[in-house]
């Protein structure tokens, strides 16, 4: 009887529906940097609640001499720049956006900043508890690859462990021995 009502018990849980809560994410894309080192990106968000949001505040925050230079509207989106603050002793940009409540995934607004050149230039973007970094492409020097030079050394001593294995087995056992 204990184990019957231990295994209803156990499919009542496994049949309880699990309460998920939504979330908003942010991710981004960007172009190259072009020759007066400008770099456009535009913020993507993917929210999971059914009920979409009506509104958003995303923070863009410049560090390393970033310089954000424009901030407007991406061309595929129901999302709208409401207002865009700036806070100067912080570096800090408030985008504010409005939606009629959309839910999924898509485009919220693009935004373009002057990169500086130098190792720390970047641009945070906070949205709720999630921050993501967008850090412009250095040139960096390629990982060597293995290229398996190694190999003959392991095949050698590999071959000579055998050979010095086999004439210890059979040193006192053979005609090697008289030699």
């Amino acid at each position: 009887m204990k184990k019957f009502l231990g295994f209803m018990i156990m499919s009542l849980v496994a049949l309880l529906p699990l309460a998920t809560d939504a979330a908003t994410s942010i991710g981004y894309s960007c172009g190259n940097v072009d020759e007066n080192n400008l770099r456009t990106c535009t913020i993507s968000y993917n929210i999971t609640d059914p009920e979409g949001a009506d509104s958003l505040t995303v923070k863009l925050t410049e560090q390393g001499g970033a310089s954000i230079t424009e901030i407007d509207n991406a061309s595929d989106t129901d999302w709208t720049v409401s207002t865009s603050d700036y806070d100067s002793a912080n570096k800090v940009w408030n985008v504010l956006l409005a939606s009629p409540g959309v839910a999924g995934e898509g485009n919220l607004f693009k935004f373009t900043y002057q990169v500086s050149g130098e190792d720390d230039c970047k641009v945070l973007i906070s949205l709720n508890n999630e921050t993501t970094t967008i850090e412009p492409e250095t040139d960096k020097p390629a990982d060597q690859e293995d290229t398996g030079a190694t190999l003959p050394y392991i095949a050698l001593g590999t071959i000579a462990v055998i050979a010095v294995g086999a004439y210890v087995a059979t040193k006192n056992k053979s005609k090697m021995y008289k030699i």
